[in-house]
């Protein structure tokens, strides 16, 4: 009788642990369906045998170094650009520029030398003597902000930069593309997802358990997932060097919960700046359209409150009288450029860079560099 008890009230204690994870799981899935719906996070069209996931927390994926399509169309460098190796350390009497950006910078649609990062190497270095002038295409495909910042302070920061062109988007705030590591996972241009893929494939694993099973627990687990989420926020409030604070919040978390993110972002970068000795220059790529859809703190706040240069595309070449729905890769599209925008965006920087080299304190060089009366 006695062991029929205890059996009885084990039973009892397991069904209610049992029907309060269930109850928990619920709730969560209810404030995921609440905050996140599968149209904010989508695949951008991206050769998948060209990406891995990144073993750095809030980078979530990476290009693979030394990865080539079979038809060597997309070629990645030791070090996951889509460029050609470069010398490190840097080679004296050398100034180098790195492009940070997302697919508008990795130009899918074309060879890499006909990307505008590439096209304003070719102009510089043709107006300079050969060597002088080396920029880097750091562009990959969905990278926002958050990973943008991650990406430099963790790789790039080893080719000792003299310039950073940071090239924004509206939806840099917003986007954190998933990049799956098989092509039966692409469909189309873009792939919807669901929040369990999301994190599966985005989340670090950070709690022990043995990665078939945490993928299996992130994938399927709503309660999982928030347990994960809470230890990860609270870790980069002790550890934000480790863990950066907001690299997994995505847009169903709202506007301004994201635009704080950036903010903090612009900060470190300005940090980042200050310590290694890099100028900044924002890039503001819009909306392929005659319609000014730029957000006003990037462009207007941001470069006054971390002395970063500023250029902003829209309103440089609409002065120049040009029709940028003219400039999309389909019709459709709205912020990749086809052959024409690249060249104007790189002549554009080109501009930037004949105007300010005398102005801004790594553009007033020692001999050797972009001081030269023909550039």
């Amino acid at each position: 009788m006695h062991k029929k008890s205890v059996v009885e009230k084990t039973g009892l204690v397991l069904g209610g642990v049992l029907l309060a994870l269930l109850l928990l799981e619920i709730s969560c899935r209810y404030d995921e369906r609440k905050l996140f719906f599968t149209a904010n996070v989508y695949v951008q069209h991206a050769k998948p045998q060209l990406h891995r996931q990144s073993e750095v927390p809030g980078l979530s994926y990476e290009l693979v170094p030394g990865a080539v399509t079979e038809n060597g169309f997309y070629r990645i460098n030791s070090r996951g650009l889509r460029d050609r190796d470069y010398a490190i350390p840097k080679p004296s009497g050398v100034y180098r520029i790195i492009v940070l950006g997302d697919s508008v910078t990795f130009g899918t649609e074309y060879p890499v030398a006909q990307t505008y990062p590439k096209l304003l190497e070719q102009s510089l270095q043709a107006a300079l003597p050969p060597g002088r002038v080396e920029v880097l295409n750091a562009g990959v495909c969905g990278y926002n902000a958050v990973q943008k910042y991650i990406f430099l302070k963790t790789s790039l920061l080893a080719y000792q930069p003299d310039l950073v062109v940071f090239q924004f988007l509206n939806d840099d705030y917003r986007r954190n593309a998933v990049v799956f590591p098989d092509n039966k996972n692409m469909r189309n241009e873009r792939m919807y997802v669901g929040c369990g893929e999301y994190f599966e494939n985005e989340f670090p694993s950070i709690s022990g358990l043995p990665p078939i099973i945490d993928r299996t627990l992130m994938r399927g687990s709503a309660l999982y997932r928030w347990v994960n989420k809470r230890w990860y926020d609270r870790a980069s409030t002790v550890d934000p060097e480790r863990f950066p604070p907001g690299a997994y919040r995505f847009a169903a978390f709202g506007m301004n919960d994201a635009m704080a993110v950036n903010k903090r972002v612009f900060e470190k970068i300005s940090r980042l700046s200050a310590r290694y000795g890099f100028d900044v220059v924002l890039l503001l790529v819009p909306e392929l359209s005659n319609d000014d859809s730029m957000d006003p703190w990037i462009r207007d706040e941001c470069p006054q409150l971390f002395g970063f240069g500023m250029i902003d595309l829209f309103s440089v070449l609409r002065n120049r009288g040009v029709d940028l729905a003219g400039l999309r890769i389909i019709p459709e599209g709205r912020c990749h450029f086809n052959r024409s925008g690249h060249v104007l965006t790189a002549q554009v920087l080109f501009d930037w860079v004949k105007d300010h080299r005398g102005e801004r304190k790594n553009l007033v060089l020692e001999p050797g560099k972009l001081r030269d009366e023909n550039l």
